[in-house]
């Protein structure tokens, strides 16, 4: 058999460990991992020039088309924020379709009108906000929808937003699309946004009275780690009680690591994400200090908190209780963050996918807060698995999609957001020098991108609708 892609000389990160050689694919899936010597010929060889070839890596958590949320800037997105995503090694893109009242069917099949132009697979979730939307999730899991994701943060303006009733999603609420996800069994979780909305609309406007030159700090005082753990934990016994799977999406305080370990520790079937931006930062580093502008550029909810919260992240992550890292990815112009005062500027940090493993490798890895194969598990196998995909996705194995990014662990890069294909007009990390950078990546054994440029000549992602049971 003459395969269609060689990749050689490199070392393959595999769940079994490091493989001195490389790849043989056809047909788009891998078909066997050799040394070097053993390898078959093949129409197209890529020499690695020993570096990592490392899994393709599984975006868990990002919110495309949130700047307008209109079906036409969903589409934009879907096109945008995939070559961003393969920019930066990321070859499975999970993203919440559009938010609204309307039925989730509806803003199910909106969302499909950009899929003809995206540059990598891509895995749709909901958000369901109403009675009726619970009744509709055994038809969203037929169409492939495992995910379904409760904004529990949210009330008045923000549940309008979003195409929720005023008064959010109370715990009764929790309950009834909790027991909905446990009758249409695994793969189908719930995802919970985990803030306490009645705690943090008391403090607020106190905090807000204070005068400060730090407004990420005033921030994380105005929604406390406390928020995030006590919902973590409301929502953890009522999963536990009605047997439905539950994923939190990015955990920011230390608080709710340590609840998220009590609850692992007694059996409940719950998996953990992060995100990239309380890794990196700690809200009274320098950079937010006599910085406005900085700080709407950074506001996120949940709010970034301080070092020790970072750093039991870290912790997490190199434990196993945090299972996997996301981005929280959202693409918006300069104009929505800086516009308005901090207090009114809209939450979300920007383009995060481009960036994500870099910072990962050279932050985490570099630094030796993780080990190679810990970042190969959080975002790559550990998130393919919640989401169903395992092991089609998130690792090498014979059979499973020729996902693969190519990692540089000596080569350094600057941020510059001007170089990313998303239609984000900010980084929070421009200009940060950092080392281990991806310099190619494949979708099913195409060639996407190459040292940071699309080299792909026409998008060849497909939505995916299929799901397996696996677990974390």
């Amino acid at each position: 058999m003459r395969f269609d892609l060689i990749i050689k000389n490199g070392v393959v990160c595999t769940e079994s460990g490091m493989v001195k050689g490389g790849l043989a694919i056809k047909d788009g899936i891998i078909q066997a991992i050799s040394p070097d010597a053993m390898l078959p010929e093949g129409e197209k060889v890529y020499d690695a020039k020993g570096n990592l070839i490392f899994p393709g890596v599984v975006e868990p958590h990002c919110h495309l088309g949130l700047d307008k949320m209109t079906r036409e800037r969903f589409a934009k997105d879907l096109e945008t924020e995939t070559r961003a995503a393969a920019q930066g090694g990321i070859t499975t893109v999970n993203t919440t379709t559009l938010f609204g009242s309307n039925p989730l069917s509806e803003l199910f099949e909106s969302a499909l009108d950009g899929i003809g132009n995206i540059y990598t697979d891509v895995k749709f979730y909901v958000a369901p906000g109403s009675s009726e939307h619970i009744e509709e999730m055994p038809s969203m899991f037929k169409k492939g929808v495992v995910a379904f994701k409760f904004l529990l943060a949210y009330r008045g303006a923000g549940a309008r937003m979003f195409g929720m009733a005023e008064g959010g999603l109370d715990t009764a609420y929790m309950y009834q699309g909790f027991s909905q996800i446990a009758k249409l069994g695994p793969p189908a979780f719930a995802m919970i946004h985990a803030e306490d909305p009645s705690l943090f609309e008391y403090l607020t406007p106190n905090v807000m009275k204070e005068k400060t030159n730090n407004p990420i700090a005033a921030f994380h005082k105005a929604r406390p780690n406390m928020c995030e753990a006590i919902d973590l934990c409301k929502a953890a016994y009522i999963a536990h009680e009605v047997g439905c799977r539950l994923y939190q999406v990015h955990i920011s305080a230390k608080e709710t690591v340590d609840q998220l370990t009590y609850f692992k520790n007694k059996g409940f079937d719950i998996t953990g994400e992060t995100c990239i931006h309380y890794l990196m930062f700690g809200c009274n580093d320098e950079v937010f200090v006599n910085n406005e502008d900085f700080c709407k550029l950074a506001k996120v909810n949940p709010a970034i908190h301080e070092r020790a919260d970072m750093n039991r992240l870290w912790q997490g992550l190199n434990d196993g209780v945090i299972e996997c890292v996301g981005t929280d990815h959202t693409n918006y112009s300069i104009g929505t963050k800086l516009d308005k005062d901090f207090w009114s500027t809209t939450a979300g940090c920007g383009d995060g996918m481009s960036v994500s493993l870099p910072l990962m490798y050279s932050e985490g890895v570099n630094k030796g807060r993780i080990t190679i194969d810990t970042l190969r598990k959080v975002m790559c196998e550990n998130p393919a698995k919640v989401f169903g995909l395992y092991p089609r996705k998130g690792t090498l194995t014979p059979g499973s999609d020729a996902d693969v990014v190519i990692i540089d662990p000596d080569k350094e890069m600057i941020i510059d957001h001007q170089n990313s294909e998303s239609s984000n007009e900010f980084s929070l990390y421009q200009g940060w020098k950092v080392k281990g950078v991806p310099v190619a990546t494949f979708a099913k054994g195409n060639l996407v991108v190459e040292n940071y440029k699309i080299v792909a000549t026409e998008p060849n992602g497909k939505l995916l609708t299929e799901a397996l049971r696996t677990r974390v």
